[in-house]
């Protein structure tokens, strides 16, 4: 009898995802947010003609399965890497080439520089994708909940219109984000450049536009006084 790989993997991915340790960690990267990353990367698989699907939907499965044993989120791709392939191994689901594909992706989906192929590509795309949107808003007002939602003074923040690289320049140079949930806003409007499939570009562009839109719609709000 074939046994369902998928299925296996989403059980554990679903009971290892409820002991993540840090609470934090848990808003906009609970299972919700696997699924949404799950069914971004089958899309996005389909459309560029990837023909090893159930290796995409696993990587995606497990592509935050490091969050419940780390206290830092920049190191779950790493943990997490680890953790799948010896879940993988010891449940016997991939050969060991496809589970060090797997691994490979898991480890550098949330890197900036990253080394990566094609099924690496694909998983960080699927996974920005979810920062974009309608979900992107809920997720940088509910994982950004400590800080104010703008400046009274500047609302669109003093990172609007930023690009990745400028981001990127900003937290070398000790800056951060910003002090607003707006500025995140901006930084997960600048991650469209980081996409680098031409699905997900395509996918991604209305679901900038829409934040632009709302974060400019926020500004006009604001100004009637």
């Amino acid at each position: 009898m074939r046994i369902n790989k998928i299925q296996i993997i989403e059980t554990y991915v679903k009971q290892t995802m409820d002991g993540v340790i840090n609470p934090d960690l848990r808003i906009g990267h609970d299972f919700k947010h696997v699924d949404r990353v799950r069914h971004n990367a089958l899309r996005i698989a389909r459309a560029e003609g990837v023909m090893d699907l159930e290796l995409v939907e696993a990587a995606a499965l497990l592509h935050d399965i490091g969050l419940a044993y780390v206290k830092e989120r920049s190191q779950h791709g790493l943990v997490g890497a680890e953790i799948a392939a010896c879940f993988l191994r010891e449940q016997q689901l991939f050969n060991e080439d496809s589970i060090m594909a797997i691994a490979k992706a898991i480890h550098n989906h949330s890197l900036i520089h990253g080394d990566w192929d094609e099924l690496g590509y694909l998983l960080r795309d699927a996974d920005i994708l979810d920062m974009l949107g309608a979900v992107g808003m809920m997720r940088a007002f509910s994982s950004n909940y400590f800080k104010p939602e703008y400046d009274p003074d500047n609302v669109k923040g003093e990172t609007w219109e930023l690009s990745a690289n400028d981001f990127t320049a900003r937290y070398e140079a000790g800056l951060g984000t910003g002090p607003t949930i707006m500025d995140q806003i901006n930084l997960q409007i600048s991650v469209y450049d980081e996409l680098h499939t031409p699905t997900a570009q395509q996918i991604a562009a209305p679901r900038v536009a829409f934040m632009q839109t709302f974060v400019q719609q926020l500004e006009a709000e604001i100004a009637i006084r």
